[in-house]
Formats: C-alpha cells, sequence, structure tokens
C-alpha cells in the first residue's frame, strides 16, 4: 500500500514538473521553435536572441543601410548554430553572443551626420602692408632717411630718397601707398610707437605738399621697435631699423621700372586637394615672374607656400613646402631662372590673412606668393 501511494506522489510531481517546463523552459533554456534540425525539445536562450537579433536588423533596413557588417552578422548567427549542433555547445554560444552583439551595433550613426564642434579662431593679427593680393603687386622701398633724435623733420638731404615714391606714384597714378615709420629700441615702447608715427606722417606730408599726391592714395602707419630688422645690440644695428618703408601698390604692368628694394607679387594658383602639382593654366602667372627676374639678373626670390587650416599642422606644413618647391622646379626648368637665385619655404596655415571658417577665407589663406629682393648698389 504505501509503495503504492509512493509511486502515486512520484507521478504526480513528474506530471507537475512536465507542465512546468512545458510552460516556461528550463532556466537559460528556450523551445527550440525554428530549428528542427537540433535535436531537443530545448535549446540554449542565446541562440534565439542571435535569430531575433538578426530579424530586427533587417526590419530596421540595415541589411540595406549597411549590407557588408549585415552579412558578417548573420555569417555569425548561422555558424553558432552549425556549432551547436554540432555538439560543441560552449562555443556555439560564445558565437551566438558575437552574432546578437554584432547585429546590435550595426550601422552607427556616422561621425560627418554629427554636429561640429565650432572653435573659435584666434583673432587675427595686422595682415602686412606688404602682403601681395591677386592681380596687384606690392613695391616695397626702404627709405635711407635718418632724423634727428626725438625729431619727425626731414633733413634736406634726405628729400631726393622721398622723390623715388614721389616720382614713380606720379607716373603711375592708380599706384597707392602705406609709409611705415620705424625705430630701434632705445626709450620706451609708448614713444617709439608715437615718433616713429609722426615720421611716417612727415613723409606723406612731403609727398603731398612736393609732388601732388592725393593724399588719400597715402596711408601712415607707425611700428615703433616692434619691427627691427638688425639686431639692436649693435650702432649698425640701432640705424637699419630707424628706417621709413614705404610699399607701394600697383598692378603689374609696371614691372619694367627700375627695381625697388623688394617686389612681393601673389601667385593666383589653384592646387587639388592635398596634391602640390602645377597646373598648365597656371604658368602664365609663374612666368610673371620669371620675366621680371630675367630682366633684373641681379634678383633672387624667395617662394612662399601658405596653406587654410583644413587638416593637421604637420601636414598642412608639408604641403605647404611641396607646392613651394615645385614652383621654385618650374622656374628653373621652364624659364631658366638658376635654383641659386631662388628658395622654397612653407609657413603651412601659420600666416593665415582671413580667417579659416569660411570657404572665401580658406581660399585667400590658400595662396603662393613670391617675393623678390631686387640687389641695389647704392
Amino acid at each position: 500500500m504505501k509503495i503504492t501511494n509512493t509511486l502515486r506522489v512520484a507521478s504526480s510531481a513528474a506530471v507537475v514538473f512536465c507542465s512546468m517546463v512545458t510552460l516556461f523552459g528550463c532556466s537559460g533554456f528556450e523551445v527550440n521553435r525554428t530549428h528542427k534540425d537540433i535535436p531537443g525539445y530545448y535549446i540554449h536562450k542565446e541562440l534565439p536572441e542571435a535569430d531575433r537579433a538578426i530579424d530586427a536588423a533587417r526590419q530596421a533596413g540595415k541589411s540595406q543601410q549597411c549590407p557588408t557588417e549585415f552579412k558578417a552578422a548573420e555569417d555569425m548567427r548561422d555558424k553558432a548554430f552549425s556549432t551547436y549542433k554540432a555538439c560543441f555547445t560552449q562555443e556555439g554560444i560564445a558565437q551566438a553572443k558575437k552574432a546578437t552583439a554584432m547585429a546590435n551595433a550595426l550601422c552607427p550613426p556616422q561621425a560627418a551626420m554629427q554636429k561640429p564642434i565650432v572653435v573659435a579662431e584666434e583673432p587675427l593679427v595686422l595682415v602686412p602692408a606688404a602682403e601681395p593680393t591677386p592681380e596687384r603687386s606690392k613695391y616695397c622701398i626702404t627709405l635711407n632717411t635718418e632724423f634727428d633724435v626725438d625729431k619727425a623733420e626731414i633733413r634736406p638731404q634726405y628729400r631726393e630718397e622721398i622723390g623715388k615714391v614721389g616720382n614713380f606714384m606720379k607716373k603711375y597714378p592708380t599706384t597707392t601707398a602705406v609709409i611705415e615709420g620705424h625705430t630701434d629700441n632705445v626709450g620706451n615702447a609708448e614713444w617709439n610707437q608715437s615718433l616713429s608715427l609722426k615720421r611716417a606722417e612727415s613723409v606723406v606730408t612731403e609727398l603731398v605738399d612736393t609732388y601732388g599726391i592725393d593724399r588719400s592714395r597715402l596711408v601712415a602707419v607707425g611700428y615703433g621697435s616692434t619691427m627691427p630688422i638688425a639686431d639692436n645690440a649693435t650702432d649698425a644695428g640701432k640705424q637699419e631699423n630707424r628706417r621709413i618703408e614705404a610699399i607701394i601698390d600697383c598692378v603689374f604692368d609696371v614691372k619694367k621700372e627700375l627695381p625697388p628694394d623688394r617686389l612681393c607679387m601673389n601667385l593666383d594658383m589653384e592646387f587639388d586637394t592635398g596634391k602640390a602639382d602645377i597646373k598648365a593654366q597656371y604658368e602664365g602667372n609663374i612666368a610673371k615672374v620669371a620675366d621680371y627676374m630675367k630682366q633684373y639678373p641681379t634678383t633672387t626670390a624667395v617662394i612662399e607656400g601658405h596653406t587654410d587650416n583644413v587638416g593637421s599642422a604637420e601636414s598642412n606644413m608639408k604641403l605647404s613646402q611641396q607646392r613651394a618647391d615645385n614652383v621654385v622646379a618650374y622656374l628653373v626648368k621652364n624659364f631658366g631662372i638658376e635654383a641659386s637665385r631662388l628658395e622654397a619655404k612653407g609657413y603651412g596655415f601659420s600666416r593665415r590673412v582671413a580667417y579659416n571658417s569660411t570657404p572665401e577665407g580658406r581660399q585667400k589663406n590658400r595662396r603662393i606668393n613670391a617675393i623678390i629682393d631686387c640687389v641695389i648698389k647704392k
């Protein structure tokens, strides 16, 4: 009797257990509803989870958005089932987890679609007056004038020097000029700034009164001791720094004049992105440099390469140097200018003349300048 009761209890328990398994499955398992080629009523839950992840990705359109990555996730899911079927259970489970992770990570938002971080640029420094502009050149003349200590009046013996500028501007009435005053470092900065401006204004007045140059064509600027060209530790250096610079803006048709101290011209050239090859259509611009240097065989030139700030500082420095090098090589090969008269210098984006925040500004910064030194015996 006891044996019969015991069998009844065991039978009831088995029925309840089987019912619970049928309804809920065992912990970590699910009913195998799709892969009937795998023996057994239950399957580890990681495999159907991989199935669901792949299906969800397909329904979200990711099989079209990133088909290569989707196919890789799908293949990993299939591999997991094959491994599991071959009774490599743990390995199959690991592959199923990987397939799920791959499916969930499909087609992430592209970085390019994210809102860019705008970094404010530093304010532009004052662009030097000698910086050339397209289709124009800058003739720079250093006027060998001396002033009495702390004075701004022009000595009579130096009026002939100023006449170089006056006569040039009279001959070419479309020209304009910036007259720069510079000092040595004797005295305080504020006083030197004021004194240099007064001396520049004296030269402007001389050009207006003696040569009839319209004042609207002239600008006086004082730089004090901020832009030395020689060592202020020596008397000779101080004398070189006490100077007046005349920077005349003009068109290229005046290139046959006797050369002043320097000629600065912009070579209006475009390069392909990240490239330094010179396009054939820019030969005419480079020829302007060659023609001038042929006419004045004592001249030398520095070819400057400049870029915008797209890309790293290192890559832009290298690119600007390559472009300058190529212009120098072009002058040598195509126009016969001696290599010893030419120097290439790349500045990257370290000498911008406009903000890089607009396409127009970046275009201005991508430039090639030719700075021609005219050796004159005085």
